[in-house]
């Protein structure tokens, strides 16, 4: 055995189910923040900071932060799969580092990409309905998030969804598809995405909604206007930081709840309807019944290969092992 090999073996048996799922994520998702992390698989921020230190020295994950130009500083601290930790995923899933399309340099130019902005801000609304799952049954909540690069081989044919998520509840199954708009783009190309989910739906059959969410209400106000004229011939839902309406059904969240949050509460609102909801309520009205539920069913979607299958959204349950000094795994 090499030096190498004897160090990953020693580093990978430091690593906790936490730890190894955190490597599944980010290997999925590309990129995330530190604040991200925390609201996806722990209770606090200093717990983050200690472990996500650790992990940083061991190089199973890799800390970024991007730069802005002169005079403009530097961003906060992202986080991207590190060798060590693509080593140790390789490993687990019985592949080459090569083969699991691990590219560092690539990682490493997300810090810097323009595009950067949208990858967290998707990555956002997904960690917080991961967030708002974490203190449900392990079949309920959100039980699958595909990046856009899984989605879009599965279905780039006709769409580039920024991402594919499944939500549950006791008796009914939501699978849908998010859009996330920075503002970047003219409300005309975000309408002209519409088609393509049209088209899959033609073809496949597939129904699933299409949440997009907005950068602000104003916005939210003049794509639902736009789209308001054109049939879409599938479900869409639109949400906004400030949501336009509210009722005494779906109240605007009190000042004190956390603004990163408010993807999980009431501010979706379909096309057709008046009131918002959350996606409880989208499940209960556009899901599909559940007939059956065993231990042994797998929520993905067809067409995820079984060598390269997306991370359960939700972290594993935390434990005490007796090697670790480092409290839950």
């Amino acid at each position: 055995m090499s030096g190498g090999e004897q160090t990953l073996l020693e580093v990978s048996g430091r690593m906790t189910s936490r730890d190894r799922w955190i490597f599944a994520m980010l290997h999925e998702h590309r990129v995330l923040t530190r604040h991200q992390i925390t609201r996806l698989a722990f209770t606090g921020d200093r717990m983050t900071r200690l472990r996500l230190a650790t992990l940083t020295r061991l190089r199973t994950v890799d800390r970024l932060r991007t730069y802005y130009g002169q005079g403009r500083g530097t961003g906060p601290y992202h986080y991207a799969l590190g060798p060590a930790g693509a080593a140790i995923l390789a490993a687990e899933r019985g592949l080459a580092v090569a083969d699991l399309g691990y590219r560092r340099d690539k990682l490493h130019a997300w810090a810097n990409s323009p595009r950067i902005g949208h990858l967290l801000g998707v990555n956002a609304v997904f960690t917080a309905w991961v967030h708002a799952s974490r203190t449900r049954p392990a079949q309920e909540g959100l039980t699958v998030w595909w990046s856009e690069p899984r989605a879009t081989a599965l279905w780039g044919q006709w769409i580039r969804p920024d991402g594919y998520g499944t939500w549950q509840t006791p008796r009914r199954r939501l699978d849908f598809f998010v859009e996330f708009d920075t503002g970047t783009e003219s409300l005309s190309q975000v309408a002209r995405k519409i088609p393509g989910y049209t088209r899959l739906a033609a073809s496949s059959g597939l129904t699933s909604p299409v949440l997009i969410w907005l950068p602000s209400a104003a916005r939210e106000r003049e794509l639902r206007a736009r789209l308001a004229t054109t049939p879409a011939g599938v479900v869409l839902v639109t949400a906004a930081p400030a949501p336009l309406t509210t009722s005494p059904l779906t109240p605007t969240a009190p000042a004190t709840e956390p603004a990163d949050l408010a993807p999980a509460r009431p501010v979706w609102l379909p096309l057709n309807a008046t009131t918002r909801t959350d996606l409880d309520g989208l499940t209960d009205r556009y899901g599909t019944p559940i007939v059956s539920r065993s231990p042994l069913d797998d929520p993905d979607p067809p067409g995820d290969d079984e060598h390269d299958q997306a991370p359960v959204p939700r972290p594993p349950a935390p434990h005490f092992g007796p090697r670790s000094l480092l409290g839950p795994g």
